[in-house]
């Protein structure tokens, strides 16, 4: 068993270095995640800490894979993907569309989002509309930078969706179009770093399903962070799950989950 004072440190580095906070109910499930890694690297637990935190970046993104929660599959609470298609793509301006997956885990997001706007847009879709998905976990970044996801990950998905944007590989997986990974690049990221390395601002940004992993502070930074980066008259959407009734934030709330930066 890991000695009690060396997870609640490795706590605390995991607060401090990624933002991620892990309640007390939650500390089986970070002591597994933890306990996973060392057997996999062959190393203690008070090893690990001290790797960790006298500069070891290799074995830092290591223990960012393991303790960020990667759940997540297509197309996941429709309603933003509705609102994507019938009102934010269509109140753009003409010209190149960037949107930003901010969480994007292993690319079932950024690839729904690359699915909804060539459904809305059509193919002039793949030239106009590029899609930044970023994650903290470099392991889902390169799952979703090979386009590869098992047959189970898309059988809830419409039947015409999904013959048309996916190709079989084999009897068990399934590879997104060419043309959805033509619109999609990834990054690693940490949202609670800032100032964030982008020089362009976004029209859209997804950033669903990863603020209630962090403390009130981090949560208002990035939102502000977010309005920030995005053009005016930009849209926001968070996540049903996660209410922001404590975050101050200069984004105008237009109905549940969906904000928008002034024009």
């Amino acid at each position: 068993m890991i000695d009690t004072s060396v997870i609640a440190q490795l706590q605390r580095w995991v607060r401090d270095r990624f933002g991620i906070v892990y309640a007390e109910a939650q500390r089986e499930s970070f002591v597994q995640r933890v306990e996973g890694l060392c057997y996999d690297a062959h190393i203690a637990p008070d090893a690990l800490l001290a790797r960790v935190a006298s500069g070891d970046d290799a074995l830092a993104r290591r223990l960012g894979d393991v303790v960020s929660v990667n759940h997540t599959y297509f197309f996941r609470e429709p309603e933003a993907f509705e609102h994507l298609a019938r009102v934010a793509l269509p109140a753009l301006p003409a010209g190149p569309v960037r949107i930003w997956s901010a969480a994007s885990s292993s690319g079932e997001e950024a690839y729904s989002i690359a699915i909804t706007a060539q459904e809305a847009l059509g193919p002039a879709a793949t030239a106009r509309v590029r899609i930044l998905g970023t994650d903290i976990s470099q392991r889902a970044l390169e799952h979703a930078e090979a386009g590869l996801f098992s047959t189970q990950q898309v059988e809830g998905m419409d039947p015409g969706r999904r013959l048309c944007w996916f190709a079989a590989r084999g009897a068990d997986r399934v590879e997104v179009a060419p043309a959805l990974r033509e619109m999609c690049t990834f990054r690693r990221l940490n949202l609670t770093r800032a100032p964030w390395p982008f020089t362009q601002r976004f029209h859209v940004i997804f950033l669903r399903n990863v603020l209630y992993y962090f403390e009130r502070e981090a949560r208002e930074q990035i939102m502000a962070s977010t309005w920030e980066h995005a053009e005016p008259g930009a849209w926001l959407v968070t996540s049903l799950t996660e209410p922001l009734f404590d975050v101050k934030s200069r984004w105008q709330p237009v109905r549940a989950a969906i904000y928008r930066k002034d024009p």
